[in-house]
Order: C-alpha cells, then structure tokens, then sequence
C-alpha cells in the first residue's frame, strides 16, 4: 500500500512539474532563509556557554550619578576578592579588542588582535582549557604569555612554543607559559594572548580608572543578590566616607553611584548597559518566521489549486471502498514527501547563502560544523513538521471531502465550504508581503537620509593614522606634524581622541564642568590647534586655536553648539569654565563651533569641549593622528606618509584609513539588515504572487463554462476581468489595509532606535499599497483575459 501511494504520489509531481515546482521552491527559499537565521540565533545564543563553569563569573562595573562607566579602577578586583565572602576569585585586565598588539618574534613581525593585559589570577577566573602549561600558575610570572593555539601556530609553526619568548610593542619581552585551547563557542571576550604589563605595579591605584573588573563566585548567584553585596561593599570603602550615610539611607535618597554587575552569559545579548545584537537577531527571526509562513501559505494555496485535476481520482478511489480517512493521509503523505523534498532543496540553498551570509555579519556559520548539531537538527525537524502541518493539513482534508457523486458527474465546485479559510490564508499572505515592502522602503529611505545628511565635518581625503607609541600621541606629535607636513600633498595635520567614525572613544570621557557656580556634565575632547581646520568644521562664534600659550597649556577652550546652548553661552569671550577638581584654573571658552557628529545618527550629538594640552586635572591621551591631504595624485602623497612613518616609529607598520570610509562603517549594520529586508520582501512578495497567480488558475478552472456561456450571452473582456478579479481584489485591498496599521508602527519603533531620522508620512504608504495592488492587479489579468479570450465551444461541447 505504501509503495503504490509513494508510486502516485512521483506519478502525481511528475505530471503537475510545473506547479510542484514552483510549489516546493517557494517551501524550499522560505524553509533556507528561517534556517539561516535559525543557524545565527543559535550562534547568538551560545555566547560564554563553553564552559559550566562560566555560570559563576560576572562582570562588576561602574556607574555616576549620571554616567555609566566603561572602565573600572584598578584595586577594584582586589577590593572584593578580599573582602566578600563569596568571591572566590577576581581579576582586573585591559582588553585590547579590535586593536592589533604589534609583536615580534626575532626578525619577523606580527600583528594580533583579541590580546589583553591581565594579573596574575586571569585563568583562576575563566576556566580556559590549557594544552600546554598549568592554568593556576600561567601569569604568576611578571613577564608571562599565555596564547592561544592558533597564535601558536601562526608565530612559531610546528615549534614548541612554552618558553619562547615575544617581544611586546617593540620595548618589554615576555615568555610563553602557556597554550590554550581556542573555545568551540564564541565569547563576549575573544582571547587570543594573555600577558602580564610590565607597568602593572604602577598602574595599580584608585585614580587608575582603565581596567574591567570580574569575579567568580564560589556556587552560582542571582544577579541581584551578588549585585547588592559589592555594591554595599564598594559603598562602605570608597564612598561613605564623603557622603556620611549608611548604604541603605543612600539608595533611598535617589543616588545611582556605584556598582553594578551582569552575569557574563547575560553579556554579549541582554547586557545591562551598552549595545546588544539580540534585537536585530530577533527581528531577523520575525522576518524569516514570517516569510517561512508565507511560503507554507502558497504551499497550501497551490495545492488546493492543483486539487481540481485529483477531483475525478478521488471520487474514484471513494466508490472504490477508500475512507476520508485514507484519503487525507495518502495526501498527507504527499505533501509531507514534498516537504522533505523542499528540506532537501533547502539544504542546498543554504549552502550559497551561507558563504554570503557568513561575510556580511562577520560569522562562521555551518549547519553541519556547529557546536551542537543534534540541537540543531531537532529544530530544523520540528520546524518541517510545523511547516508541514500548516501547508498539508487544509488541502488534504479540502481533497479528502470531495462530493463523490458530484465530482463523477464533473462538478468539483465546493460552495463557500472552505472558502472562508481560503480568503484568509490569501490575506495572510498579503498581509506579510505588503509588510515587508513597506519594510524595504522605509529601511531604504533612512539609509539614504543617514548616507546623505551632512555630518558637519568634511571627511574626504582625510587620513587616519593610528600611532602605537604613547609618545607618539603626546610629547612627540609636533615633530611627527613638522614631518608630514613637508610632504607635498599634506595640507594640513591634527590630533585627537575622538576621532569622527570610531566605535569607541579611546579616552573621551564625559565629566563635570563648571560653569557660573552650576556643573554641567559634558564630553572632554583632547585636539591640537589645526583640528577644526583639519576636519573642515564651521566656526560659528569667537575664534580657532592657536599656538599662543593659553592654548596650548589648556587655559581655552572651544565648544560645540549643544554645549553652548546647554551653558548659555551668547559671547564666547565672556565665558569661563572649570574642569573638576581644578576651581582654581579657569579656562576660557574662545570658540564655539558647529554641531558634527562623531557617533553616527543613532545618538544625539553630546555636548562637548575640546581643549589641548593635559594641563588641568584630567589627562587624557588616545585617538588618532588625521592628515588632510590635497591634489589628485592621493597614492603619491599616501606612500610617502608611509615612508616617512619608518623613521617616526620604527618597527612599526603604518596602520591607516580614510575618515569618511571609516565613518561609513557606522552605517554596516544597518546596511546588512537592508540587504536582508529587501532580499525578504522581494522573495515574499513573489511567493505572494505566485500564490496568487495558481488561485486565479483554480478559480478560472471551476468557472470555465460559466465563463463561456456569459461570452455567448454578450459578456466582454471588461466584464469578465471585473467578475473573476474583485473578490482577489477586495481579499489584497483588505490586507493591505491590516498591513499599513503594522508596517506604520514597526517602522516607528525601528526608527525609534535613531536620533536624526525621517519621518514617516501617509503618502509614502499609500504610495506602496498602491504598488502592491497593481502588481496583484497584473497577475490577475493574466488568466482573467486568457480565459475572456478562450474559445466558448471548446468548454461547452460536451454539454
């Protein structure tokens, strides 16, 4: 019994090829995008999951009163690991993410990313596998080296690593102790090089404020209870004694400083503070759940519209002792053979979009190569079996049901049975693919707003140089700027710590000035006297930087707009204001400049002042060296900065990049989810369409003698096209109508997310839904007028 009813169903594909395949491609594009996403949830969720032991570590950070802090200070780790009982262990590192550590071993140079500075009790803390060398005793060398296991390879090959020695920055050496074990799953904490500073002791005081804090407890603990117990420590050692009130009377009185922790697994995607990539995974799941759904829809839709031509088969097998029941699992078992084959078409999909898929979010994605495929597999199964469910089930009951004694006399009309449900799916459908279109406009118009709003700054033919020497950035720059500047092409040279497209702000804090008595919290930006000029930046008010000496030794200062308007500020001469800690050095305010921003557009612009010199309390170093170039012949110019950076930091390679490509990295994000909508809502919108377009082909089907007897009773092509088309018409109307309500209020709560943004107006969905209908319109037509046009004797000769 099975093998015939394998044999019809073959039989039953291969004579409807057309509508199988369409039918099991449009299953297969939906199944292939909901598994991608599938695939990278997965990868999201298994942050910091490589180890049981990760349940007991977690972050302590910092907040003011106002600010959240990046960093903590230096004793911290050892504060707490001192004195709270249910700590086990702590450590305190610098962690250089992004930032490529020059190496060196004998004459051949390196340089690595993920490597941070750590004390001795690193590996005490995170339960890092060792293929070499002992965890507990790594780092208790002052010059000690941890690597991983492919920074082994790369620097030493085939070689024993453990004792080798590195050569750090060009100035210190360490020795290799050890040699990790790279983890399966990813972490919030990529390590690759693990290495004790050299500088360790002297950096280790309260006013260092440069380290990230972690603990590890001894059993795991809610969050808030291990919260609540290094914050009321912090409090009684470091700020009651300013403050005169117990711990308790504090929080009560409304003051946030102080400290606050996030379990590390809780990091990469439910952080308490900073960026998390959970929400786009989560809306890329919604669109691929949706599209998948689609797809399931047109599956059930095309099935119904391929029923017509069984209806003779099933009456058949009815008067031939078949039960209903037979029948709908013989069509379940159709369908659900068409699904595993769409699984199958789907697999090989998935791996062309993977490779792409994999380089526009920087992933190393593969369904077979994950850390937990039978997890994975569990998923994708149940997923088919949903899918199956959703597309099967009405068809196969539908065909199950046929009249016997009406189909063997060639009536396969079904009344309004069923058509309730059928007009819904249709609307469903419709509702998603307009959803989407409207998506894929919106997303492309903000993209094109952020892409062509003016920043305030001119980037073009600006160079970035990232200096790796300390002196490079502070006493040593204006002879590095004396330097460049004899370089033909070199128009102008500047230095800053908030360097216009970075994704962080090395050494750019906020804090409290002085002005008239009241403390204004702003952005503290360390320049030189030619960045404003540099960076093609609009003086509104006073005058520029200069070398005279107030300049240069931070008794001026210049302010953006915001920050001018937040002081009051009308006559820049006449202002004065005090960084913290320093009432008795004033700093003049000369300059007030327009408004650019740094930070993309997702952020208000902050309200900033910008000194030179570190001559009033607050010393801060970082950022970039910016070259503006000029002239046509920009490689010209570029190879000579390279050359002549072999004499200013020997040893070191150049790194460089041009502001305003740097700047446009800020937009990557957003621009992969456009690439991803648009590839949704084009794939959905045909589904949609094809869905659409079989439907017309059934509801032709059941009408054809209708059809031809209202051609011989004087109906024309207009009248027709208007019978058969309305009440697709009015079902597309309908959801379009559903759709402008959801598709208005996710575009308001994605544009939400941007501080300069457009804004949404009728017109732009009126304009879509319009589109929309004219597209369904055309489909319609098609068969409308080739059934209009139909000879009336071919349908009605055998009456």
């Amino acid at each position: 019994m099975i093998k015939n009813y394998f044999k019809t169903t073959l039989r039953n594909l291969w004579k409807n090829k057309a509508y199988s395949s369409i039918n099991i491609l449009g299953l297969a594009i939906g199944l292939a995008s909901f598994l991608v996403i599938l695939l990278y949830l997965n990868h999201e969720l298994s942050y910091d999951r490589w180890d049981p032991e990760l349940e007991k570590v977690y972050k302590v950070s910092e907040r003011g009163e106002e600010d959240i802090f990046e960093t903590t200070r230096a004793p911290l780790a050892a504060l707490l690991r001192e004195n709270a009982t249910q700590v086990q262990s702590a450590t305190s590192i610098m962690a250089g993410g992004s930032f490529e550590l020059p190496l060196s071993v004998g004459d051949r140079q390196y340089y690595q990313g993920n490597t941070l500075s750590a004390d001795s009790l690193f590996f005490r803390v995170f339960p890092y596998t060792f293929l070499q060398g002992d965890a507990l005793t790594a780092l208790d060398r002052p010059n000690a080296m941890v690597i991983s296991d492919r920074v082994a390879a790369k620097l030493f090959g085939s070689e024993d690593p453990i004792g080798k020695t590195i050569r750090v920055f060009n100035s210190f050496d360490c020795e290799v102790t050890g040699i990790l074990q790279t983890p399966d799953k990813p972490s919030h904490l990529a390590v690759d090089l693990v290495y004790r500073a050299p500088f360790e002791k002297s950096n280790f005081h309260w006013s260092n404020q440069s380290f990230q804090t972690y603990i590890k407890t001894k059993q795991p603990l809610p969050v808030a209870g291990i919260e609540r117990i290094v914050d009321e420590l912090y409090y009684n050692h470091r700020i009651k004694e300013n403050e005169g009130l117990s711990y308790q009377a504090f929080r009560d009185a409304g003051h946030q400083a102080g400290l606050f922790v996030d379990a590390v697994q809780d990091l990469h995607n439910f952080p308490k503070h900073g960026d998390s990539n959970i929400t786009t995974v989560s809306v890329l799941l919604v669109l691929a759940t949706l599209l998948l759904l689609a797809g399931a829809i047109n599956f059930s839709n095309l099935s119904i519209a391929a029923s017509i031509r069984r209806a003779k088969e099933v009456g058949v097998k009815k008067v031939l002792g078949s039960s209903r029941a037979r029948l709908f699992w013989q069509f379940m078992g159709e369908i659900a053979f068409q699904c595993l084959i769409g699984l199958g078409l789907s697999m090989l999909l998935l791996s062309v979009m993977l490779p792409y898929f994999n380089r526009e979010f920087g992933v190393e994605l593969n369904f077979f190569q994950t850390g937990d495929i039978a997890s994975l597999l569990l998923q994708a199964l149940l997923s088919l079996l949903l899918i199956t469910l959703l597309s099967g089930l009405y068809p196969a009951v539908f065909l199950s049901r046929y009249n016997t004694a009406k189909v063997l006399k060639g009536d396969y009309s079904r009344g309004t049975k069923g058509m309730a449900l059928r007009n819904t799916l249709i609307v469903a459908q419709f509702v998603v693919a307009a959803f989407f279109i409207f998506g894929t406009v919106v997303v492309s118009r903000q993209l094109h707003y952020m892409q062509n709003q003016d920043t305030g700054f001119s980037g073009e033919q600006v160079l970035r140089i990232q200096p790796f020497m300390q002196k490079s950035r502070d006493d040593g720059f204006g002879a590095i700027r004396n330097t460049l500047l004899q370089i033909p092409g070199v128009q102008s040279v500047a230095k800053t710590t908030a360097v216009p497209g970075d994704a962080y702000m090395v050494d750019t804090s906020t804090i409290e000035f002085k002005y008239r008595g009241e403390l204004h919290r702003m952005t503290s930006v360390k320049v030189s006297a030619d960045y404003f000029k540099t960076m093609g930046i609009d003086l509104l008010a006073g005058r520029f930087f200069n070398d005279s000496h107030v300049d240069q030794h931070t008794r001026s200062a210049i302010v953006n707009e915001t920050a001018a308007k937040r002081l009051g500020i009308q006559q820049a001469s006449e202002a004065f204001i005090t960084f913290p800690y320093c009432d008795s050095i004033p700093v003049q305010v000369v300059g007030i400049v327009r408004d650019f921003n740094v930070l993309g557009f997702e952020l208000q612009i902050q309200p900033a002042v910008y000194t030179i010199g570190n001559e009033a309390c607050v010393f801060q170093s970082g950022g970039a060296i910016l070259v503006k170039l000029a002239g046509d012949d920009l490689r010209k110019s570029v190879a000579a900065i390279e050359e002549a950076w072999k004499t200013i930091e020997p040893g070191f390679a150049i790194r460089h990049s041009f502001l305003d490509d740097n700047f446009q990295k800020l937009f990557a994000s957003h621009l992969r989810l456009q690439r991803v909508v648009n590839f949704f809502g084009f794939t959905a919108i045909a589904i949609a369409l094809m869905g659409l377009f079989a439907l017309t082909a059934f509801l032709v089907g059941q009408r054809t003698k209708e059809i031809s007897i209202r051609k011989v009773l004087g109906a024309g092509i207009a009248d027709l096209g208007l019978l058969l088309g309305k009440d697709f018409m009015r079902l597309i109307a309908i959801a379009v109508l559903i759709a402008v309500p959801v598709g208005w209020w996710a575009a308001n709560e994605w544009l939400q997310g941007f501080a300069y943004r457009i804004s949404l107006n009728g017109w732009l969905f009126v304009s879509v839904a319009v589109g929309v209908l004219t597209v369904a319109a055309l489909t319609v037509a098609v068969h409308t007028i080739k059934a209009a046009i139909a000879n009336p004797v071919d349908s009605l000769r055998e009456e």
